[in-house]
């Protein structure tokens, strides 16, 4: 591994890494982490760890509302998706309805209007009619 190249301290630069993802971690990340039972006795480590926990818990207690509000917003998010999946459906309904009734009414012109056409004319508005008002209802 090489060596990093270090710029004089006057020039206002900084270390310069020899890795190009080089990303600079916590200054204590290497320290050693077990704790004897000599250095818990220590006063000054008591109050440090004291003093974390208690930055720590005053995190918690910040960070308490977002867990509520993530919950919320999770709740809304699945009732938005369902009423979109039922949207989706009804516009897929009303599509086919007035495809398949515009196809029976132009059936209709197959046959005389006195004999069995009436019937196609019929069925054909009545699919129309139908697909037309189930956009204008709203649906719960």
């Amino acid at each position: 591994m090489e060596q990093p190249n270090i710029v004089e301290k006057d020039t206002g630069s900084t270390v310069l890494e020899s890795k190009s993802d080089y990303v600079p971690g916590k200054p204590y990340s290497k320290i050693r982490r077990e704790l004897s039972d000599e250095d818990l006795g220590n006063s000054a480590v008591q109050k440090l760890i004291l003093s974390e926990i208690d930055r720590l818990e005053k995190e918690v207690t910040k960070l308490e509302p977002y867990k509520d509000k993530f919950y919320e917003s999770e709740k809304q998010g699945a009732v938005l998706t369902a009423k979109l999946k039922f949207s989706n459906a009804h516009e897929i309904l009303y599509s086919f309805g007035l495809a398949v009734g515009s196809a029976i009414m132009s059936l209709g012109a197959l046959f005389p209007i006195n004999q069995k056409g009436w019937i196609f004319l019929v069925v054909g508005s009545l699919l129309i009619l139908g697909s037309v008002l189930s956009k204008f209802i709203k649906w719960k």
